[in-house]
């Protein structure tokens, strides 16, 4: 499963090059390998997760790597795909809002399972390229509330 490529209109040939290799990266991130991922954020005291299995928002590379290491392990055997709802490419920022789908053995649970995610992730250009600062995944992909107003 990958991401719906034709989305990809915004930003540059290296912009669109650098979301596929998040997708790659995501991949192997969901069969319990996080370097790819791990090697696409920036290594600085500034970034922050908050991660799809909940818990505290980690701030700075030490904290992320080993969040990002951790959430990495509790997946085996996965697939993703995901969806863009909504990006913004500028000179040296950008973000993508998308809703991510993980099918694969997660934790202890017997048998695969389906994690739906919206995630939001924040992008920095630097002299390496660009570069993620922040990612937010949550399951919230359903409504609390039985009505809307």
């Amino acid at each position: 499963m990958r991401a719906e490529a034709a989305v990809l209109t915004e930003g540059d040939a290296e912009w669109r090059a650098f979301v596929e290799r998040i997708d790659a990266a995501q991949e192997a991130f969901a069969h319990g390998h996080p370097g790819e991922f791990k090697a696409l954020w920036a290594h600085t005291s500034d970034v922050t997760l908050a991660g799809g299995h909940g818990g505290v928002v980690e701030r700075g590379w030490d904290k992320v790597a080993a969040r990002l290491d951790w959430a990495s392990a509790t997946y085996q055997d996965g697939a993703r795909s995901n969806q863009i709802i909504s990006s913004h490419v500028g000179d040296d920022f950008a973000y993508l809002v998308r809703n991510e789908v993980i099918e694969a053995k997660i934790g202890d649970r017997s048998g695969r399972q389906r994690q739906e995610l919206r995630v939001t992730m924040v992008f920095r250009r630097t002299s390496d390229g660009w570069r993620i600062v922040h990612r937010h995944a949550d399951d919230q992909t359903r409504d609390s509330l039985r009505s809307k107003p």
